[in-house]
């Protein structure tokens, strides 16, 4: 019988700059809306943009100032006007009341576990809804073992409900020779001088002010060393961060890049000499995957996430080790073989992961919500 589903997905990632969720949500919805028999709806309570308009979805935006509240009080209604056959919550909480299957997509725990990482309206506006919704949910998609792993030690309950889907990674994400692109790249971003790379949100749970610490030792050694690029949108709680790099007395090696849309990420990957991603926890960790698509040799902390995606195509060090991480840090860069060991084999992990096989997988995790619920 052939596949027919109807599926409504949260889009609210998508109303501002584009991070990993928003990365997730549109990657998923354009693989789902591929797959012969599915239809795709995206709701969200503000218009979405442009380039989010674009694609092979239907799209139901409302004019509502609260997410969470729209969340609660609308999205299920609009749901069931559009006759959606199953919700998948790409932002984890979805309503808690409805008859409409719900399908949670679960990217990491910290908000739970670790509120103080998070801002105030992530607080509020989740964890009183957390457990809600893993009640409700007739399927909690986790996006790594990891992830699966930690949901089940804390919730045993979610067990026989609990499914991992692997994230993709954007196939425009590839290599590019060293040439005028690269040093185009590096005037842009670093004075024209080779740069370590850090991109993501920044936030307390990036640790961004340990790789500051780690770079530091390494300039201390010999100051002709990469500078250091941290591209990222201003999350929260990120004046420690700032007050960090300013009193550095290597400040002038610190370029902060500000937010880089997905184009920008590609270029910075490119030309980078390592990428570094130092954080205290993930769910995924999407970016450290991105750069071993563009043939750049990694660093990571060695958070369990991480090492599940990174596998040996990676160095790893502990991530409140300031000295460890510059010392894998100093192999990646000075340690030749080493470094071409790790593009080979980041590019090759990076290949294993892909948006169309996640989003078939989805799929089927969409089906069994409706045929249980049916």
């Amino acid at each position: 019988m052939a596949l027919m589903l109807k599926v409504a997905i949260d889009a609210r990632a998508l109303l501002s700059q584009k991070t990993g969720i928003g990365t997730y949500t549109r990657a998923v919805a354009q693989g789902l809306a591929e797959i012969p028999g599915i239809e795709v709806g995206l709701f969200s309570p503000r218009p979405l943009s442009e380039a989010a308009l674009s694609g092979p979805w239907s799209v139901h935006a409302d004019s509502h100032p609260s997410g969470m509240i729209w969340t609660q009080t609308t999205l299920a209604r609009r749901c069931a006007a559009w006759n959606a056959d199953v919700l998948l919550a790409a932002l984890t909480i979805g309503p808690v009341r409805g008859d409409l299957p719900l399908v949670s997509v679960v990217h990491d725990l910290t908000p739970w576990t670790n509120p103080e990482w998070h801002a105030a309206r992530t607080i509020v506006g989740f964890v009183p809804l957390w457990e809600r919704t893993a009640e409700r949910a007739a399927r909690l998609l986790c996006v790594s073992k990891s992830t699966a792993t930690e949901l089940e030690r804390r919730y045993p309950e979610t067990l026989p409900r609990v499914r991992v889907v692997l994230n993709g990674v954007d196939s425009d994400l590839t290599p590019a020779p060293e040439g005028p692109a690269a040093e185009t790249t590096r005037r842009r971003f670093a004075q024209g001088r080779r740069y370590v790379l850090y991109l993501g949100t920044l936030e307390p749970r990036k640790n961004v002010e340990t790789l500051v610490a780690a770079c530091e030792r390494l300039w201390s050694g010999r100051r002709s060393r990469p500078d250091l690029v941290v591209a990222g949108g201003v999350g929260w709680k990120t004046s420690s961060l700032h007050r960090r790099i300013a009193r550095s007395p290597f400040r002038d090696k610190i370029h902060l890049a500000g937010y880089a849309p997905r184009e920008v990420a590609g270029e910075l990957y490119r030309a980078a000499e390592v990428f570094v991603f130092p954080s205290l926890a993930e769910g995924f960790g999407l970016p450290l995957l991105e750069a071993m698509a563009c043939g750049v040799p990694v660093v990571a902390s060695t958070a369990p996430a991480l090492v599940e995606v990174g596998g040996d195509a990676a160095l790893y060090a502990e991530a409140t080790d300031a000295g460890g991480l510059a010392h894998q840090i100093e192999r990646a860069l000075e340690d030749r073989p080493l470094a071409d060991r790790l593009r080979r084999a980041g590019l090759a992990r990076a290949r294993t992961f892909s948006w169309t096989r996640a989003a078939a997988q989805t799929a089927a995790v969409l089906q069994e919500a409706v045929w249980e619920a049916r």
